[in-house]
């Protein structure tokens, strides 16, 4: 295991880090963001990355080994705070519907896209949608299933296959939003994509024809 990888583990089990690498982690997920705001993902290298944070190659691959692990860390984050918010709205509302830790989902979605559209804009233009899917999936099918969102009894083929289904669903809703002109808001793209789980295309279709005319 890389010392990257013991340090992204540490923080997640809560373990203390040492500030400095806190710092220096944090720094170049932000001069990540910076780069991929101009450039497309094939045009930024890890000494542009390195450059642009103020640090070493050597901190860098400490911390990443590549600019494929910096993707899976920030994916990681990402899912993380994504799903902490859906386990606090599931736990703060006992006996809720079936449909509450989608709906949850959902609207940690919004309100993370709402920090920053501007920078989810420029992720969907500047990596490739095929690996920005593949980055997220994989860290959202293993705390789906460590945090007892899904049962144990489905076999993990038909579960990936399942989450992959649902959130290329929801990738592709959100990421045609995101290059679209906007015209609907992300609050009612969170409506449809809500209705295209729960009731199906033709609902879907029906409810999107309503907020276009």
């Amino acid at each position: 295991m890389s010392q990257g990888e013991k340090n992204r583990r540490a923080e997640r089990d809560g373990g203390r880090v040492d500030r400095r690498v806190r710092r220096s982690r944090r720094a170049i997920i932000e001069a990540f963001d910076r780069l991929i705001m101009d450039e497309p993902i094939d045009q930024i290298s890890v000494s542009l990355i390195a450059r642009e944070a103020d640090v070493d190659r050597k901190t860098f691959y400490q911390h990443f080994g590549s600019i494929d692990g910096l993707l899976d860390a920030i994916a990681e984050d990402v899912v993380t705070e994504l799903l902490d918010k859906v386990e606090h709205a599931t736990q703060a509302s006992p006996g809720g519907s079936d449909e509450r830790p989608l709906r949850a989902f959902l609207a940690a979605l919004t309100e993370h896209l709402s920090k920053n559209l501007l920078l989810g804009q420029r992720y969907c233009e500047h990596v490739p949608s095929e690996l920005l899917l593949e980055h997220l999936a994989r860290p959202l099918v293993r705390q789906c299933v460590d945090r007892g969102f899904v049962s144990e009894a489905i076999p993990d083929d038909e579960l990936e296959m399942l989450l992959a289904y649902g959130l290329g669903g929801l990738f592709s809703l959100y990421r045609w939003w995101l290059l679209s002109d906007r015209r609907l808001t992300i609050d009612e793209v969170t409506q449809l994509a809500c209705q295209l789980v729960e009731d199906g295309l033709s609902s879907f279709l029906e409810e999107s024809a309503r907020m276009l005319r």
